[in-house]
């Protein structure tokens, strides 16, 4: 299965108290799994270090309908972070890593319970429990403002889900408080030619449908 072009979240450091959703469905053996699933909500609340550490509070619901254990959660961000750190469920943190499922590298990934971005940790928790937290990010310098893109989880011991025990949600923004959101550059073009216009990107989905505004700074 291919991975699906990314929009970015930009974050303005003046920002304080936005926040936003992201809703991950399932991929298991590179095929679509919607038994296995996670909505996970991020908040910025505010920079500190003269403005070169953004902060955050996340909180996940596993709502997969079969055996799912989510054991992390990763996202690219420009500019790439020097540093990162993380608590509450998820106490590990990394700098660049790779995702199985052919997702290829993330440049920022919490887990639990050790192991890597790829997987191997013992942590997370199972189908209807929530888990959260706080993670904050260093920059080399001072940001006014931060994208965010790519946004995938890791989960293991999955069962009831043909080709294979272990996978990754792939996320979609679908709410948020106005979201300032931004197409990657080829996503410009193919919106701009085929639609006339910037709109808002419907994802169906098996027990919900969600929006992800498109708006301009």
């Amino acid at each position: 299965m291919a991975v699906p072009a990314p929009a970015a979240v930009i974050v303005n450091s003046s920002n304080v108290g936005y926040s936003f959703t992201v809703d991950y469905l399932g991929q298991v053996g590179g095929n679509a799994a919607p038994q296995v699933s996670a909505l996970g909500t991020f908040t910025f609340n505010g920079v500190t270090n003269n403005g070169q550490t953004y902060n955050f509070g996340y909180s996940f619901l596993n709502d997969s309908t079969t055996t799912a254990r989510l054991s992390g959660f990763a996202f690219n961000t420009n500019p790439n972070p020097t540093g990162a750190q993380v608590t509450g469920e998820f106490n590990n943190s990394y700098i660049g890593g790779n995702y199985p499922e052919g997702y290829g590298s993330v440049d920022v990934c919490f887990t639990d319970g050790g192991g890597s971005c790829a997987g191997g940790g013992s942590g997370g928790f199972y189908q209807g429990n929530t888990g959260s937290g706080t993670f904050a990010l260093s920059f080399a310098q001072v940001m006014e403002s931060v994208s965010f893109d790519s946004f995938v989880t890791r989960f293991q011991s999955i069962s009831g889900v043909s080709g294979g025990t272990s996978g990754i949600g792939l996320g979609s923004v679908v709410q948020g408080g106005s979201p300032i959101t931004a197409p990657e550059p080829g996503s410009w073009l193919m919106m701009l030619g085929g639609f006339g216009l910037i709109g808002g990107i419907m994802r169906r989905r098996h027990r919900r449908v969600g929006f992800a505004t498109v708006q301009g700074r």
